[in-house]
């Protein structure tokens, strides 16, 4: 059962597994997740899963503890070893001929990283400060468990900083060169409760109806992403990178190099690029596709205004000095993200996108 030492606090964790025992379930307890997963960590809470014989992983709290049951029961199913081959570098990355890993089950008290519908799980490689992305089908919940009531509790500036996350996951894979009906549907939905509910919960946190549209928001813009080859595009990328370098939360990192992102690639497809536009409420009558889409990016800074995190590297401990090695990065392992971007981005579009973000 991992979860952060927070779920204990707000009583979560002993419920969970209070639950689980009553039921005949043995639980052995890892209260100590990262806020952003490392591999170290993975690697020794796969050693205590198989040691004690567990037959599946529960992830209690948000992407992090979702992500380090994932990353666990993956692990464990291969015997053990260091989860870093199997990150991007790794003799293993691409997963193939892996074997499937043990069953999990997803309980998220947070309305963000959508981790609970998707069967992607992140690990940052604490050796080169990189924060790779990675999953297979076997790495999808068995179960997954979104109750609203888990999130009254989540404090302002984690329901802001995962909702935004929410905001970006619905938005890329809408500005995906792979997106389908289907994942359009679902991200047009999700933004336009993400865009009429976050401010509320915001307001009031014990909002158990907004929270409860941020989830269901959360859950779609997650399957989104997560089914078929539906993907994020260069924001999460790019955002990625920020995070291994600084241990910055996920959502800020989007965040910090999302409008530069828009403002570069809003003319491959000024259709698409005018849409979200309206869907983030910033469209004026009689405007044409080509000018909606130029004002993309100014409609998303106006959305981050407006729930208080806009932000730019620098202010989540980004120096300039960092760039040439996190554009380095995003290539080396978030290269499927960026591949499914509407507009090709080559080193040089990266490093110019972090310049203007910093």
């Amino acid at each position: 059962l991992a979860a952060k030492d927070t779920m204990r606090q707000t009583g979560a964790l002993q419920r969970v597994e209070g639950l689980l025992r009553e039921g005949g379930v043995q639980v052995v307890v890892s209260d100590d997740v990262a806020p952003n997963p490392r591999d170290v960590d993975i690697d020794r809470q796969a050693k205590v899963f198989l040691r004690e014989k567990c037959d599946f992983a529960v992830g209690l709290g948000g992407g992090s503890s979702m992500d380090s049951a994932k990353a666990v029961a993956f692990l464990a199913a291969q015997g053990g070893g260091t989860i870093l081959d199997y990150l991007a570098g790794g003799p293993h990355a691409d997963l193939a001929g892996t074997k499937p890993a043990f069953p999990i089950l997803c309980i998220t008290t947070t309305a963000g990283t959508g981790s609970e519908a998707t069967p992607w799980w992140v690990v940052t490689n604490t050796k080169h400060h990189e924060k790779p992305g990675t999953g297979n089908d076997s790495t999808r919940p068995a179960v997954s468990i979104i109750d609203p009531e888990l999130m009254l509790s989540l404090p302002k500036e984690v329901t802001r900083n995962t909702g935004i996350d929410v905001l970006f996951h619905a938005m890329e894979s809408f500005l995906a060169n792979v997106a389908t009906p289907f994942t359009e549907l679902l991200s047009r939905e999700a933004m336009r409760l993400v865009v009429r509910y976050l401010g509320p919960v915001l307001e009031n946190g014990q909002d158990l109806e907004a929270r409860s549209q941020m989830a269901w928001a959360n859950t779609i813009a997650g399957i989104a992403i997560g089914e078929g080859k539906s993907s994020t595009v260069g924001i999460h990328a790019l955002g990625h990178s920020i995070g291994g370098q600084t241990d910055a939360p996920h959502g800020l990192t989007m965040a910090a190099v999302g409008p530069a992102y828009m403002r570069h690639t809003w003319d491959a497809d000024p259709a698409r690029y005018a849409e979200v536009t309206r869907l983030l409420g910033y469209a004026s009558a009689g405007e044409s596709d080509q000018e909606l889409a130029r004002r993309s990016s100014e409609a998303l800074e106006k959305t981050l205004e407006k729930f208080g995190c806009r932000v730019r590297m620098g202010g989540l401990g980004v120096k300039a000095s960092m760039i040439e090695a996190m554009a380095d990065s995003t290539f080396k392992t978030m290269a499927g993200c960026l591949n499914c971007s509407l507009k090709s981005l080559s080193r040089a579009d990266v490093i110019g996108l972090y310049q203007a973000s910093l």
